[in-house]
């Protein structure tokens, strides 16, 4: 009787094994997935950067005289009409006077001249009579007659500063930038160069495919080892209408406004214009986009518990941040991990959000 018992024990065990459901393979794939959002992505190009004083005057003296008191030293800030060197001499300054009277008046006769100039090259270049290179050539005449009045009336001014004391006197507030005059000494040559740190200024070099995207008034920022944790902002004044044909780079001129003082002529670093930007608009990481053999874009969303790949269209590039025009909304949930593992259609779980 136990012979039979421990017989049936095996049949009635493989009969229950039978009699019990399989249980189901889980064939859906683990994913991460990520929630599209809105952001604000700005095409960017980065250049170096050397900075110029936005206005500086090299002082020099007139007439010849002996330098007495040198009261200015290189960095520091003086204010129009400080005293920056006092001369010892007994001649007359008229002279000088006169002659610097008379350089002033031919340099604003000049610039005058400059700008009937580039007036007429302005409505010659609307006709189509000249070419854009002497178009520029126009405004970078004007420019520099501008500057021209500007230390013609500097020499005017210290040459009368010179006649009433013998003491040469700052022609605008700045920053001391090179001293040359040394007490004992004769004042021959120039003496002190001044900038006014209020306004820097610097010509950047980009590639010429940039070139459609510039625009004065674009954003520029600043970096530079002197500050490192600090930027300044500034933005573009004037750019190249044409690629230089021997290099393929552009001309840019930028300025910084610096209240704080801090900036010096000669400074470098690296400026950034930001080309364009958009703002409010889906940005996704390139690691969630897949390039297919079309030459397009697709990423893959989890909808209703399945895999869906759509086709998205890019616009602004920014580093691995790619701008989503169309394809993904905001709220989207994006496959960040194992989008290259599933198909459209596919099941998947989310394993991490």
């Amino acid at each position: 009787m136990k012979r039979i018992i421990v017989r049936l024990v095996p049949v009635l065990l493989l009969l229950v094994s039978c009699g019990q459901p399989e249980k189901t393979a889980d064939k859906s794939i683990p994913v991460t997935v990520m929630v599209a959002e809105t952001q604000v992505i700005s095409s960017t190009v980065v250049a170096a950067c050397r900075l110029e004083s936005g206005s500086e005057a090299v002082i020099t003296a007139m007439s010849p005289g002996r330098i007495l008191a040198v009261t200015a030293r290189e960095g520091d800030e003086v204010q129009e009409g400080d005293i920056l060197v006092e001369l010892s001499t007994d001649q007359q300054y008229s002279s000088a006077v006169s002659a610097s009277s008379a350089q002033l008046t031919a340099a604003r006769t000049a610039a005058s001249n400059a700008q009937a100039n580039l007036r007429r090259a302005g409505r010659l270049r609307l006709d189509g009579a000249i070419s854009e290179n002497e178009y520029e050539m126009a405004v970078a005449a004007s420019a520099a007659s501008e500057a021209n009045v500007r230390q013609a009336f500097a020499g005017y001014e210290n040459a009368s500063s010179m006649e009433e004391s013998g003491k040469i006197l700052a022609p605008f507030s700045g920053t001391v930038t090179r001293v040359w005059a040394r007490e004992g000494y004769l004042a021959s040559g120039p003496l002190i160069s001044i900038a006014d740190g209020g306004i820097m200024k610097s010509e950047l070099l980009i590639s010429g495919r940039h070139l459609h995207y510039l625009a004065e008034g674009l954003p520029v920022v600043l970096g530079t080892s002197h500050y490192p944790s600090d930027l300044f902002p500034g933005e573009v004044v004037s750019f190249s209408s044409s690629v230089d044909p021997l290099s393929g780079l552009v001309s840019v001129m930028v300025q910084f406004h610096d209240s704080s003082g801090r900036l010096r002529s000669g400074m470098t670093g690296t400026a950034t214009i930001g080309l364009e930007t958009s703002e409010d608009t889906v940005v996704l990481p390139l690691r969630v986009l897949i390039h297919n053999d079309e030459s397009s874009w697709e990423t893959a969303l989890i909808r209703n518990g399945a895999v869906e790949i759509v086709q998205v269209e890019i616009g602004i590039i920014n580093g691995t941040n790619f701008e989503i025009t169309m394809g993904v909304e905001p709220g989207d949930s994006v496959i960040y991990l194992g989008h290259h593992l599933v198909d459209d259609g596919s099941p998947a779980r989310v394993v991490q959000r």
